[in-house]
């Protein structure tokens, strides 16, 4: 009896483990079938490919001094230079604009007195660019730096809300084509007929491609190579949930 109980332990934990590893792979299409309820759920997945229309640019004026007020002036003084400077490169006031500005003292600690002792100050204005001139954007970077900007952050390719808007369009219409194609052929295979349509669901969303610059380049001369960038393309996924009456 004993030996039989232990046999009958482990089938028992043996059918749980399949369960379980059965239960953690899930498939890459997602349907359910439910004829007692009548309904056929189906999912379908899109990806869009486009190039994108718009740029964010953020580049660095920061400046040091020892008194903050005098931190505060130069920075300034040069933050103005290089806005003049983007402005008279082709870009409009309306796409240039302060993302951050900041204040605060440079520190070193002193082993003898163990504590932080203040050698100076340093003002950091963020210059957010926001365009669609993409073939400009290298050209802006040259021309901020040749006004006395010392880096770039980043530069995010985007897309613009119109833009946007037409490529979910069709990122969601080819999600729910893929939906109703499978929906007909489960319909098929399962010997049901589908009638209305009782429910929709869908979503998109896209992740914007961020290109860094070496900080370090930012310290070249203006007569240095003129620098180019180049966008990749952006990808734009849409899922589409579609729930259909069936009947046998």
């Amino acid at each position: 009896m004993e030996i039989k109980g232990l046999m009958a332990g482990i089938i028992l934990l043996g059918l749980v483990a399949a369960v379980v590893v059965m239960a953690a792979v899930k498939p890459d299409n997602y349907f359910t079938m439910s004829p007692a309820k009548d309904v056929l759920t189906v999912s379908g997945e899109s990806t869009v490919t486009t190039a994108p229309d718009k740029a964010e640019l953020y580049v660095n004026v920061e400046t040091k001094a020892e008194a903050a007020d005098a931190a505060r002036g130069e920075n300034a003084r040069v933050s103005s230079a290089v806005s003049a400077a983007l402005r008279s490169a082709g870009l409009g006031k309306d796409e240039i604009e302060t993302a951050s500005y900041n204040i605060y003292p440079q520190q070193r600690y002193d082993e003898e007195t163990q504590e932080y002792i203040t050698t100076g100050y340093i003002a950091r204005n963020v210059f957010k660019i926001s365009t669609k001139k993409l073939d400009g954007l290298g050209n802006y970077i040259d021309t901020a730096v040749a006004a006395g900007a010392n880096s770039v952050d980043s530069i995010n390719f985007v897309l613009s809300a119109e833009k946007k808007q037409e490529v979910d369009r069709e990122a969601l219409a080819k999600a729910a084509g893929i939906a109703k194609t499978r929906a007909e052929a489960m319909a098929d295979a399962a010997g049901v007929n589908l009638e209305k349509l009782v429910s929709v669901e869908g979503g998109s969303s896209y992740a914007p491609y961020m290109y860094y610059r070496d900080s370090g380049a930012m310290s070249a001369k203006a007569e240095s190579v003129p620098t180019e960038i180049s966008p990749q393309s952006l990808e734009v996924r849409a899922t589409s949930t579609l729930v259909y009456q069936i009947s046998q």
